[in-house]
């Protein structure tokens, strides 16, 4: 899975439970009216101890009874950052507590079934700031993801050498 279509998951998914615009909270666009969700990976990729899997396969070359493949398997975690955004405290809180059960109960089927595991949700934490004359109201809480990457390298072997004396 590329980031992309997990990022897209995400978006879709909160945006069709919450019924509430989900934009990127790095954007130049304008703001879309309150009470809104914003996100952001701080992490993309925390590796994790990969497994490296040697196995025997048929071979491609008709010359050839057997490759070698390797299969390189990890889980690695992403971190993503979720803030709500409202001008009253209570619908930001409200928001929050609904983006946070969303990954903890209603969305944890669906990402499961993308290959995405929902391994951590924090506290909710306060997160709003002054604009000139009042204060925008943000709640935000970070959510650790895993997902399963697999590489696979396919390497022709040599079964048999024919050797001749000189």
């Amino acid at each position: 899975m590329d980031y992309a279509e997990i990022r897209n998951a995400i978006v879709s998914g909160l945006h069709q439970y919450l019924q509430k615009p989900v934009v990127p909270t790095d954007t130049t666009q304008p703001k879309p009216p309150y009470p809104f969700v914003s996100y952001k990976f701080t992490t993309l990729y925390r590796p994790d101890a990969p497994v490296l899997i040697r196995s025997p396969v048929p071979s491609t070359d008709p010359d050839f009874e057997q490759d070698i493949e390797y299969t390189l398997r990890e889980q690695p975690q992403m971190v993503l950052s979720l803030s709500t955004y409202s001008l009253d405290e209570a619908e930001a809180y409200n928001l929050a507590l609904q983006v946070q059960a969303w990954f903890k109960l209603h969305g944890y089927r669906y990402l499961k079934e993308l290959n995405l595991i929902v391994v951590n949700t924090t506290a909710l934490q306060d997160r709003s700031v002054l604009l000139i004359d009042n204060f925008e109201k943000r709640v935000g809480l970070d959510v650790t993801l895993r997902t399963l990457s697999e590489q696979k390298d396919r390497i022709e072997t040599i079964e048999k050498i024919r050797v001749k004396e000189v």
